[in-house]
């Protein structure tokens, strides 16, 4: 048997494969992401839910890290210390106006801020994932998770009304024209425009400067303004405010006839005054002259001139019965001591009234109807004739006359004045510049009649007649009158006797019978 051996097979020979550096990069990221993704986990897991992850301020104190009450209590504390009490300044033409939105009176501000602090609550709060990611951008100072708390304005109206309580809503900076009245001028200061408060666009602008959370930086504000106007002085009422009509002394009826004190008239160029006024520069003063105007007849005028002259007088004979000389009498006293201030007229119905036996008149003959009958007051119209031939030789101005029926043998033709009752009627006004005063009185058989006043012109007068026609009487039994036509004159003479005027006065027709 022989020896065989056999060859073991070979074993082949393993070869060792070389690590790949990629493969080694890519486990270094995946650890780096996986610790990565730990550590944001882990920053996810860290949030407080409960506190302020964001950058929260309110004025100057961070919130960050209180939870919502103790976030809520420093926002009051806060508000508290900064707003209560402090005063916002509008400025107005160099004046100050302060007003306090927040005070123990009034709180215009609104401090309802649980939606800011809901809103800072929410960077840190949402999924879970996101809570990471808002902590991060909190740490990086991302603006986007910053709230800044600041008051709003919570009334309006309320605001309106502490701005108007400031007085500043009456301020007016126009200056309106004025004027003083001294003893020689008028001192007149023309005013000028200004400004007023624009209250609208003022509170306006303060409510958007509460909402834009103004405090405590900027505590003033210029107020906003409209233009004001001033009104022009009323010329016309400011002359007749100081105009005086200038008044002759006199006499008061009421008070026994006493002098009344004349008057110095104002006045002024009112044309001129204004055409001044609106030449002046607003803000400039000018200067108006009083013109005074003193009276024709001033108090002392009066006092020494009052009834100093006689006008005139006249008498006439007084015939017939005892009761017609009474009538005479009695109307004459009635007529006695009358006074007419300038302008005032006399009536002798009046002064003389209705001729009745209660006032002392008698029965006496008198013409009616061209026939001779009793009458009472039978033969007044003597009286009445004598004043007229007065009045005419005073120069007064005759109103009413009328001529009896026959010519009278008392008294020349053109010369008498005839009255009745509701009939005829014999007038004069004083036509002179100072008061008259009429003297009638019966004496000896004879009726006189003076007027006393004041002679301003040397003026004589003279009354001549001219006789038209002569109508011859009717023939037959009783009286014989016979008629006339006739035209009277009255002629002014100066004081050295030269003939100013000569003027008709009265036309008389006298029947015949």
């Amino acid at each position: 048997m022989g020896n065989s051996t056999t060859a073991a097979p070979k074993r082949a020979k393993k070869t060792k494969k070389k690590s790949s550096p990629l493969k080694g990069v890519l486990v270094v990221l995946l650890l780096l992401i996986a610790l990565a993704a730990a550590i944001y986990l882990f920053l996810c897991a860290r949030v407080d839910q409960d506190r302020i992850l964001g950058d929260v301020t309110v004025g100057d104190r961070q919130l960050q890290g209180m939870t919502l009450e103790e976030a809520r209590a420093a926002v009051q504390t806060y508000f508290s210390a900064e707003y209560q009490g402090k005063p916002l300044d509008i400025l107005l033409e160099g004046e100050t106006y302060t007003v306090v939105p927040w005070d123990d009176s009034r709180n215009l501000l609104s401090l309802d801020v649980e939606d800011q602090l809901q809103k800072a609550m929410e960077p840190g709060h949402g999924d879970f994932l996101t809570r990471g990611r808002d902590w991060l951008e909190v740490q990086l100072g991302d603006e986007r998770q910053s709230v800044t708390i600041a008051p709003t304005l919570g009334d309006r109206e309320g605001l309106a009304q502490a701005i108007e309580a400031t007085g500043i809503g009456q301020v007016d900076t126009a200056v309106e024209s004025s004027y003083s009245i001294g003893e020689d001028s008028i001192s007149i200061t023309k005013g000028s425009a200004g400004v007023t408060a624009d209250m609208e666009q003022l509170t306006d602008s303060v409510a958007g400067m509460i909402n834009n959370g103004f405090w405590p930086e900027q505590r003033q504000i210029d107020c906003a303004t409209l233009e004001s106007s001033v009104s022009d002085l009323d010329m016309q009422a400011i002359y007749d405010e100081i105009y005086v009509e200038p008044r002759d002394a006199t006499l008061d009826k009421e008070n026994d006839y006493a002098i009344v004190d004349a008057v110095t008239g104002v006045s002024f160029d009112l044309e001129a005054a204004q055409e001044a006024l609106d030449a002046a520069e607003p803000g400039s003063q000018l200067s108006i002259d009083l013109v005074y105007t003193e009276p024709e007849i001033t108090t002392q005028k009066m006092k020494d001139n009052l009834f100093k002259d006689e006008l005139s007088s006249y008498s006439t004979n007084v015939s017939g019965s005892s009761g017609r000389k009474s009538n005479v009498k009695l109307s004459a006293q009635y007529c006695d001591g009358t006074i007419l201030l300038p302008g005032e007229t006399f009536s002798y119905n009046d002064v003389v009234g209705q001729r009745t036996k209660a006032r002392g008149f008698s029965e006496a003959p008198a013409y009616l109807n061209g026939k001779t009958v009793q009458e009472l007051g039978g033969g007044i119209c003597q009286t009445s004739s004598t004043i007229y031939a007065a009045t005419l030789y005073a120069n007064l101005q005759i109103d009413a006359r009328t001529n009896h029926t026959y010519a009278s043998s008392y008294i020349g033709l053109g010369m008498d004045a005839t009255v009745s009752w509701g009939g005829p009627e014999f007038k004069f006004t004083n036509n002179t510049k100072y008061p008259i005063k009429l003297s009638c009185t019966y004496s000896g058989g004879k009726v006189t009649a003076t007027i006393y006043g004041t002679k301003t012109e040397d003026i004589t007068v003279k009354i001549t007649s001219e006789t038209l026609e002569v109508i011859p009487a009717k023939t037959g039994e009783g009286s014989h009158h016979t008629g006339y036509k006739v035209q009277t004159y009255r002629k002014l003479y100066d004081g050295a006797g030269n003939l100013i005027s000569s003027t008709p006065e009265a036309y008389s027709y006298y029947k015949a019978s």
